[in-house]
């Protein structure tokens, strides 16, 4: 009994893969609900009852509402759609894309472009099956291409047709007022760029001084000097000779874009920098801790490129120059059982109140359902100071003033929200 049963069900499944339809290419185009399905076909006899397709719709596709199905008879009458219908029934094949089967004639482009939220569904008797293609008045392409095996069956072919090419989600039919304005607009792609859009947010990220892809004798004297007696090192040009260059930062940014092409974006940063002491120097022996919190605020100014890839993102592309103000704040304690500082404790290092200097660099924002987005931005950031200081009688005394010429290379990456005006 199991073994006829089964043989049943494999009857059953091998009929059901025989009249499963075949799909070309496929553009998606709108199955609108309550539809006016017209029939075209080149051979003056429709493969399919009318009245039977609109049954078979009903049943497959229960968003469908109630369509109405007939024969096309316009366009059948005309010759000019008739010799297009009679070179796609030999033409259609699964190899060709729908460009390859793209209409030529001005004549039936303008009719195509007047189907309005019609569907024409084309049926051609090929041998043993049916061609089936979708035109709608978006594309002088056929929308969808594909065929049914062929059946006398009207019953079962529509149900066939149907299943293959209307089982999708329907939308509601506009009126004649929406028709209009959804003309009248651009397409998604080339919308009107806003007049000003915006964005706060904040990233995370790293810098050191070794700028990628150039040669590391560059900054190595820099990164690998050890201050001495809490002010002496081989070289005070650069901050990176006293604190450590490679740490992590936070940045909070706020900016905007005019027209999508130029705008500002003022950024505030901040990391914390231990000082590179030499471990070998015993005077560090009272030292508890030596750091310094670097805060930096700046103005970029940018300049975009906007594209939209999908309906729900957005990517911009942008380059940026500015300038920025850093300071440093010291963080010094020395141990707790230390009650008197040595000399040199007393004369450290000191940095300046601000360094200035400038920012250049690029980035991506990617932004999704026009509101929240994912930055990367990266570039070379530099401060220092005025490098002319007339000297005083007193100089070798006072603390050392550093920094004179200061680089690091930055990236980052954060999160952010946006809006347009």
């Amino acid at each position: 009994m199991k073994r006829i049963s089964f043989a049943i069900l494999l009857v059953f499944s091998l009929a059901a893969q025989a009249l499963a339809g075949d799909i070309y290419f496929n553009k998606h185009p709108v199955l609108w609900e309550n539809p006016d399905i017209l029939i075209w076909t080149p051979d003056g006899k429709s493969p399919i009852d009318p009245k039977e397709l609109c049954l078979s719709l009903k049943r497959t596709n229960t968003g469908i509402g109630e369509p109405k199905c007939r024969i096309f008879g316009e366009w059948e009458r005309d010759s000019i759609a008739l010799h297009y219908a009679k070179w796609l029934q030999k033409n259609i094949d699964p190899k060709l894309n729908d460009e390859y089967l793209h209409i030529r004639h001005p004549a039936l482009m303008a009719k195509v472009q007047q189907i309005e939220d019609n569907i024409v569904l084309y049926l051609a008797d090929n041998g043993n099956k049916v061609s089936v293609a979708i035109f709608d008045e978006t594309s002088t392409n056929p929308k969808v291409a594909g065929s049914v095996l062929k059946t006398n069956d009207k019953i079962a072919l529509g149900d066939e047709i149907a299943q293959t090419f209307f089982s999708g989600k329907t939308k509601r039919r506009l009126s004649k007022e929406e028709r209009k304005k959804l003309l009248d607009e651009p397409d998604e792609f080339y919308q009107e760029v806003p007049k000003f859009r915006a964005w706060a947010g904040v990233s995370i990220g790293y810098s050191q001084a070794h700028i990628p892809l150039t040669p590391d004798d560059w900054t190595e004297s820099h990164t690998k000097s050890k201050v001495r007696n809490y002010r002496i090192t081989k070289d005070s040009v650069s901050l990176w000779n006293f604190i450590e260059d490679d740490d992590p930062l936070l940045s909070v940014h706020v900016g905007g874009i005019w027209y999508g092409f130029i705008g500002l974006e003022l950024i505030y940063r901040f990391a914390k920098h231990k000082v590179k002491t030499d471990e070998r120097d015993t005077v560090y022996e009272e030292l508890d801790h030596w750091n310094f919190y670097q805060h930096e605020v700046g103005l970029n100014a940018m300049f975009a490129r906007s594209y939209t890839i999908k309906k729900w993102l957005d990517i911009d592309l942008f380059a940026f120059l500015g300038f920025q103000y850093s300071f440093y704040v010291e963080d010094i304690a020395l141990k707790d059982d230390v009650k008197k500082p040595s000399k040199a404790y007393n004369v450290r290092i000191r940095f300046e109140e601000a360094y200035k200097g400038g920012l250049i660099g690029g980035g991506a924002q990617f932004v999704f359902f026009k509101h929240y987005g994912i930055a990367l931005r990266t570039g070379i950031s530099s401060r220092g100071r005025d490098m002319y200081v007339d000297p005083t009688p007193d100089a070798a005394a006072a603390p050392s003033v550093i920094g004179g010429s200061t680089i690091d290379w930055f990236a980052s990456v954060g999160l952010e929200y946006h809006w347009s005006l």
